[in-house]
Order: C-alpha cells, then structure tokens, then sequence
C-alpha cells in the first residue's frame, strides 16, 4: 500500500489511482481471513466550496476537504461496517477490525441472516462532464458574480434581503468487494442561487431563482453557473417578490393545476421518491416521515395514478446530480420504470431490500461518503415527460393556476396525506396567464393527487433540478435530481382548509 500518501491535514488530489486500488483490495483479503463471508469497500476524497452572501454582511467562502474509508462485512449472516478518516496505512487494519468486531456484536440481537445473492463483478470508469474546473475559477471571479448578483436582487424598491451564493463539489470515489468488482468515479457538482424577501411592513413575500432551497446544482463545471444569467434572473426576481405583496390570496376550494417543473420536483421527491424506496415498505426506516403506505405486494397490483403518470429512476441520465455509474453497494445503474401508466412496477432498491423480495437491486443504494452505511435512497427519478407545450397544457386547463417554485412542505409519515406551498401563483382564464396570487398553497392525498393528473407537456419543456435530502439515524444527506416539465392536474384542493 505504499503509494497510498494521506496526509494528516488533508489537502486534494492526495489519493492515486493505484494507491486506492492497494488500499482496497488490502482491506478486502483483511476482512475475508477475518471471517467476512462477503465484504465491500469505499474509499472516498471530497473537497467543497460554498461562497454566500447576504445583502449588508460581506460574502462568506469556505473550501472543505476530507478523505476516508468505509467497510463493510458480512459474518455469519450479519452486518457489520465501521469507517475511519485516512492518515495512514495502519488505519485500513483498524477500520477492518472494527468492521468485523461490530458484526459478531451484533449477532445477539439480530433475529433474521442476511443473504445476498452472488453476482458477477463489475468494473467500471465514470467521469462527470465539466467543461470549466469549478476549483479554478478564481476567488475574485466567484465573489464579483455574487455580489453583482445581490444589487441586481435588490434594486426593486420594496426588497429589504437577498441572498445569493455558489457551490461546488469535487469527489474521487473507489469502490472493491470480495466479488471483484472494481470501480472508480470522478464527480463534479456546480451550483448557485439568488433569493429575494420583499416586505411593505405587514406582509414578506419572496422569490428565488434557479430553485427554492438553495437553488439548483447540476453535474457540471462553472459553466452550468455563467448559463444561469444569475445578475439578470436576480432583477427578474426582485421584481416579482414586489408585486407579490400586491397580489390577492385564493379563497380554499378546489381548482385545476398545471403545476411548473420546480415544484413538480418536490412533489416527486416528496410523494413518490421516497414512498417507493423499498427500506421503508419493509419497515426498515421509519425516520424523517419514514414510512410509505405502498405494500410490499404492490408491483403489478397498485394503482398509484392516471395512464398519464410514468415515473423512471434514471442515474445514467448525465448532466444531473443524482448521475452516476455504480450505486455505493457497486451495483451498475440503468433506467428502471417506478410507475408505469399509473401502476407501480418497482422499487427503489438495495441488494439486501431487493433479495428480500425476490429481486434485483435497482441501484438505489447510497451513502453520504465513507462514514456512512448506503441507505436505499431515491436517485435520479423523473416524471416522464408527454406532448406538447406549456401554452397548449394551459389552452387545455382553461381556467385555474399555474404555480412553481416551493415555499413550504408537509407530508404525513406514511407519505399518504399532503401540503405545499408554492412562492408564486398565476391566475389562468381561458387559457391565459393573468394576475399574481400570494401564499398559494394546494394539498391532498397522494394517489388521489397522481391519478387526477391529466397531461404532461413534451420533453422540450422538461427540467431537471438537483437537490439534498435527509434520511437515516444517523442522519445522511443524500444528493439527487429530480425531473419534470408542467403538468396538468384536475380537481386539487387548494387553499387551507
């Protein structure tokens, strides 16, 4: 393991290609004299970078880095996994020990054995497609953006706070089980966002651009952030939260939707996302709202919406946050079909979730870097898109709202019963946008939801935004897109009943 070189402050770009390589197969034969029946391995290197700034406080960046390894073993049917942060050699020794130690401690109160079944390796090379290193941007260019960013924000009278900031992201992941897989995957994350609160001193209304909650990220360079046209959306921005504070609020009642690709993402993420994935259906997680009402027996059976409603998860789809080549359990991603024509045909799964049932793992399996057991997380999941433009989706409503962009979000533990709120709302009459609504929020329940869904607009009008979400105990932060163009949906309660 000698050309392994970690240092005990961490400076990028310190582990090589043949030193992991070393590192993980080391630790792999550690583990099998050890006793592990089945054992696999992560070592990864992170660096971040976040600079944010808030109208009247001088702009904060910070750059982050951290590398470590994860293992972990099977013995005698159960799971074992223990991690380290890497300074050197004798740490792989510790973290295998370790690993080893916690699945015969573990033994005692475990009533059921694990049993994956065996598959071939896989060897693989991924890379993300960045044109401009995010890391070579320099300071100076980074913080001038930003801070054009916030005048531009607020040069609306009315805005009293912006905030505006990017982010970036830069992974070396290497991955090795006792099946001889190997593989290697270079990310690269790239972000930004802007975000206005105008207020007349009675009600705050806000906007923000190119997503709520911290805008989008995308599998990118620094170019993804110079297409944004952040200093020009900023203005855009500024303007609409002042004429938010303007704006009638809806009376409750019931009222056809074509809802934006923004808040679509979350309504997925929310009500789809995470009520397939398959640990919460058995009973695994029950964190975070952590259960779903999907049964195990659901493929083929449930009907979970409208023949308009086709959901895929789809890490090979590049460009997005969620995209990659192997899941951290080393299994190859592919497009898999969640909901097909409103029926559910699978899970988001684990090896461990999916043997259970009788299946193959459908790549679902993810982790919040080496410290971290993978969790069955929702990856990159879309609703595909239909035909037509968001003009014809309008034309085809007729009188309701078009509304985008989450202000707020509640979803009851079993992902059944839910709430939004959206940061802008237009009125449509035949067919045509009108007026600006305030604090317009819809709810209901989620099949119910999904099978008033009407129609979805063509591909040219889909959008892909890429966001963190929380799960696990303890908590994970797990980084995934979600996809959608506008979508029509009938007879939604909205309003606060």
């Amino acid at each position: 393991m000698s050309n392994l070189v970690l240092l005990p402050s961490h400076q990028w770009g310190v582990v090589t290609r043949a030193g992991a390589t070393s590192l993980l197969s080391g630790a792999v034969a550690l583990a099998q004299e050890a006793g592990a029946e089945f054992c696999d391995v992560r070592l990864s290197e992170t660096e971040e970078m976040r600079l944010y700034a808030v109208s009247g406080v001088a702009p904060d960046e910070r750059v982050e880095g951290h590398a470590g390894i994860g293992v972990r073993v099977l013995v005698n049917g159960v799971w074992g996994f223990a991690s380290r942060p890497l300074r050197d050699e004798n740490d792989v020794h510790h973290v295998v020990n370790s690993a080893i130690a916690n699945a015969r401690a573990a033994r005692e109160g475990s009533a059921a054995q694990v049993t994956l079944p065996p598959r071939a390796a896989e060897i693989g090379f991924y890379q993300t497609d960045a044109e401009i290193d995010p890391f070579g941007v320099s300071a100076s260019e980074r913080e001038q953006l930003v801070l054009e960013t916030l005048a531009a924000a607020r040069s609306e009278r009315g805005v009293v706070r912006a905030q505006a900031g990017v982010n970036a992201k830069r992974q070396h992941r290497f991955f090795a089980n006792s099946e001889g897989s190997l593989q290697e995957q270079h990310f690269v994350e790239t972000g930004a966002m802007v975000l206005a609160v105008a207020s007349d001193g009675h009600i705050v209304q806000r906007r923000s651009f190119p997503n709520s909650f911290h805008g989008n990220t995308a599998a990118a360079g620094w170019e993804y952030v110079r297409e944004l046209h952040l200093v020009t959306e900023a203005q855009r921005v500024g303007a609409e939260a002042v004429q938010l504070l303007r704006a009638p609020v809806v009376a409750s009642g019931s009222s056809s939707l074509v809802i934006g690709p923004a808040q679509m993402a979350l309504q997925i993420h929310e009500s789809t996302g995470h009520a397939i994935e398959l640990d919460r259906i058995l009973g695994d997680e029950a964190n975070f709202a952590g259960r779903s009402f999907i049964t195990r027996d659901a493929i083929g059976n449930l009907r979970y919406g409208s023949p308009a409603v086709n959901i895929i998860a789809d890490a090979t789809v590049r460009g997005t946050r969620g995209s990659f080549m192997f899941d951290d359990e080393g299994t190859r991603s592919a497009p898999t079909t969640l909901i097909g024509e409103g029926v559910v045909r699978n899970f988001l799964s684990s090896r461990d979730s999916a043997a259970r049932q009788g299946l193959s793992s459908t790549g679902a399996a993810r982790s919040d870097g080496w410290a971290y057991l993978p969790l069955c997380f929702a990856t990159n999941v879309f609703l595909a898109p239909g035909t037509g433009s968001t003009e014809e989706l309008l034309d085809r409503m007729g009188n309701g709202y078009y509304i985008d962009d989450n202000r707020s979000w509640s979803i009851d533990s079993m992902r059944w019963n839910f709430q939004f709120g959206t940061e802008v709302a237009w009125e449509v009459k035949n067919g045509k946008k009108t007026r600006l609504v305030r604090d317009f929020s819809y709810g209901g329940l989620t099949p119910e939801f999904w099978g008033s869904v009407e129609a979805v607009a063509g591909s040219e009008e889909f959008r892909t935004f890429g966001m963190p979400c929380g799960k696990g105990e303890p908590k994970q932060w797990g980084f995934l897109s979600h996809g959608a163009a506008p979508t029509l949906v009938r007879n939604v309660k909205i309003g606060v009943s």
